[in-house]
C-alpha cells in the first residue's frame, strides 16, 4: 500500500480546492493559447490537470500512487476532460518531446531533487514554464479558527513542526538552470463545514487514517471540539489562497 492510499477519498473531496478563477488567471498571465502541452507531475486526484485542461491542447498526468491515478481518472471523466495518465514517478519519467507547462502541486517535498531536476532539464521546453502550485488557508484574526485547527491537527502528527512540507521553491531550484519568474496568487472566500474540515485533516499524509490508526476517533473528536466555538450551524468561513510560483529557464540556459 502506498503512502497516500488511505488519504485518497479524503484528498479528492476535502483538500483545500483551487478556485476556477485561479486557473483562468494563470492561463491569462502565461498567455496560454490552447496549443500547449502540459505535464502534471505528482497529480494526486488530478485537480491541477483537470483545472488547466481547458486552457491547453494536451495534458499528461503522472503519479506514483495507483490509487491516486484511479481517482484522477474518475474525476477527469466526470469533468469531461481528456487526460493521459501515467503511473510513474517524475524522477523516472521520459518523453519523446518537451512540454510547454509543467505543474507540480503538493508534491515538491516528496521529489528526489537531483533526479527530478535531471528529468526537468530534458522535458521542459526552451520557453516552457514550471508552476509550483498550492492552496492554503489565510490565517488572520478574521478567520480565528485556522490556527487552533492547525495546532490540534499537528498534535497528532509524527513530526508536528511539519518542516519537510515547507519547501521554498526558490531554494529548491537554486543552482539549477531554472529561476523564479513570477508569483500568481488568487484568493477566494467560501463556507466550509466542520465535517469537511475533519475530512481535510484526514487527507494530510501525516494525519491520514493509516498514520492515526486506533487514534482516529480521538483525532476526529478533537478537531470537532476545536472548531465548535467558531462554527455557526456547523459552518465556518474561510479564505483560500491558490498560488502558482512560476519558474523558467535562465536566459543563458534557454539560449544554449
Amino acid at each position: 500500500m502506498g503512502r497516500f492510499a488511505s488519504t485518497v477519498e479524503f484528498y479528492s473531496r476535502y483538500r483545500e480546492p483551487y478556485s476556477p478563477r485561479f486557473f483562468l488567471t494563470v492561463a491569462e498571465r502565461l498567455e496560454l493559447r490552447g496549443t500547449e502541452k502540459l505535464l502534471d507531475a505528482g497529480c494526486g486526484p488530478g485537480p491541477l490537470a483537470i483545472g488547466f485542461a481547458p486552457f491547453v491542447k494536451d495534458v499528461t498526468a503522472l503519479d506514483p500512487e495507483a490509487t491516486m491515478i484511479a481517482a484522477a481518472r474518475s474525476a477527469a471523466a466526470e469533468a469531461g476532460v481528456n487526460i493521459s495518465f501515467v503511473h510513474q514517478k517524475l524522477e523516472r519519467f521520459s518523453a519523446a518531446s518537451t512540454f510547454d507547462v509543467i505543474t507540480i502541486g503538493r508534491a515538491l517535498h516528496w521529489l528526489d531533487r537531483e533526479a527530478a531536476l535531471r528529468v526537468l532539464r530534458q522535458i521542459v521546453g526552451a520557453s516552457g514554464h514550471i508552476l509550483i502550485c498550492g492552496a492554503s488557508n489565510t490565517d488572520t484574526p478574521e478567520f480565528p479558527w485556522v490556527k487552533p485547527y492547525d495546532v490540534a491537527r499537528r498534535a497528532f502528527a509524527p513530526e508536528p513542526d511539519e518542516a519537510r512540507y515547507r519547501i521554498d521553491g526558490r531554494k529548491w531550484f537554486s543552482g539549477s538552470e531554472f529561476e523564479q519568474a513570477d508569483t500568481i496568487p488568487v484568493a477566494e472566500r467560501r463556507a466550509v463545514t466542520v465535517t469537511e474540515l475533519v475530512g481535510r485533516a484526514l487527507s494530510k499524509s501525516n494525519t491520514s487514517p493509516a498514520v492515526l490508526g486506533a487514534r482516529r476517533e480521538e483525532f476526529e473528536a478533537q478537531i470537532k471540539a476545536v472548531l465548535e466555538p467558531f462554527a455557526r450551524d456547523g459552518v465556518v468561513r474561510e479564505e483560500i489562497v491558490s498560488r502558482a510560483t512560476v519558474f523558467k529557464r535562465r536566459a543563458a540556459s534557454a539560449a544554449s
